[in-house]
């Protein structure tokens, strides 16, 4: 007979009741079902209830264990985690940033926890697009996970994939090539070596090779089916020029996504959209993209955003709109990158054309 799992509102209910009738809503045992509930909450995406719990939480926490026990960490970045889910980046980054330190400091940069925590700041630094930020943070991380479980362990590899990834992100696709390079190296299996050659694929697709590698990026997809090789199929594609397959290929993965928001395969789609010529789905598309909270004005991923939402304007006839909107996103774009990263290039060029 297998496991049975209460759904999460029945767990919840009875966790609640049982926690009612605890003497003390701080011992042991009831903050750890405080922190059971917390899960749920963030498991169900209930963000302002998550939010409200985090701040009880980390309170008792505070009282009961004091300010740099793991189960206080725990709480102020799932706290961090809610804030920044309900639009309020700027303080969760500070939040998680300072919980971070205090792991490292704590409990030591070779603790899982204390790892797991440094990943979940990369994130938040690429949320609020501080790029460099998350750079720093990885670099660390990798360090200690080359020094804990050494250069080809898949927490090492795990770290090394998203470092890639922040790389791609600014440009620095030399050295993500080379970093990426390194994980093909000593692979476990035929999965984690062509993965890293789908990577590869991919950072020559974004430096204009996108032609060229689109039949070996379709091999892969069609070899493994997974949404990790769709993903990179359908970026070739889309700067292969060929926006229609690309199009159904990202409808495709979003389709199986959590209800969390994908910010990047959501924009490529809404790309996708428009040089295939679907406008009214694009502008769409990018409008709610654009109005959504979960991402700061100024970031990058917001003015690909806008930058799209100006190519359909000019799609339609409305040429000073389209003007007026891409030197925002130019202008936006070389504050966040420098003047000859390969977005503000980009745009740069869609903004001359007639």
């Amino acid at each position: 007979m297998g496991l049975f799992r209460a759904n999460p509102a029945a767990e919840m209910t009875r966790l609640r009741k049982k926690l009612a009738k605890a003497a003390d809503p701080d011992s042991p045992e009831s903050l750890a079902m405080r922190h059971r509930i917390g899960l749920l909450l963030v498991e169900t995406g209930d963000w302002p209830a998550a939010e409200e719990h985090y701040t009880e939480l980390a309170d008792a926490q505070v009282r009961a264990e004091g300010d740099r026990h793991p189960g206080t960490l725990g709480a102020w970045l799932n706290l961090a985690t809610a804030k920044a889910a309900l639009g309020d980046v700027e303080d969760a980054v500070h939040l998680m940033a300072s919980t971070v330190d205090i792991y490292e400091e704590a409990i030591g940069l070779d603790d899982p926890a204390t790892m797991q925590a440094q990943l979940m700041l990369s994130e938040m630094y690429s949320l609020s697009g501080e790029y460099d930020e998350a750079l720093d943070v990885l670099s660390r991380h990798l360090n200690a996970c080359v020094d804990t479980f050494g250069e080809y362990h898949e927490t090492t590899i795990a770290g090394a994939r998203r470092k890639v990834n922040v790389l791609r992100v600014l440009g620095r696709f030399d050295e993500a090539r080379s970093l990426n390079g390194g994980l093909n190296r000593k692979p476990r299996n035929d999965y984690e070596r062509d993965s890293a050659r789908a990577v590869d694929l991919l950072i020559r697709a974004e430096t204009g090779d996108a032609k060229i590698v689109r039949h070996k990026a379709r091999e892969f997809a069609e070899q493994y089916r997974t949404q990790e090789f769709v993903e990179v199929l359908a970026a070739v594609l889309l700067r292969a020029g060929e926006p229609a397959e690309a199009t159904e290929l990202y409808r495709a993965v979003l389709s199986g996504q959590s209800a969390a928001p994908q910010w990047v395969l959501a924009g490529e789609l809404a790309r996708a959209y428009l040089e295939s010529g679907q406008l009214d789905a694009a502008e769409t598309l990018a409008r709610e993209l654009v109005s959504a909270d979960g991402l700061p004005d100024g970031h990058p991923l917001k003015l690909g955003f806008r930058a799209t939402l100006a190519r359909v304007a000019r799609e339609r006839g409305r040429d000073a709109e389209a003007e007026r909107e891409l030197e925002a996103v130019v202008a936006g774009l070389t504050e966040a990158f420098g003047p000859k990263h390969p977005d503000v290039v980009e745009v740069a060029g869609w903004l001359k054309k007639d």
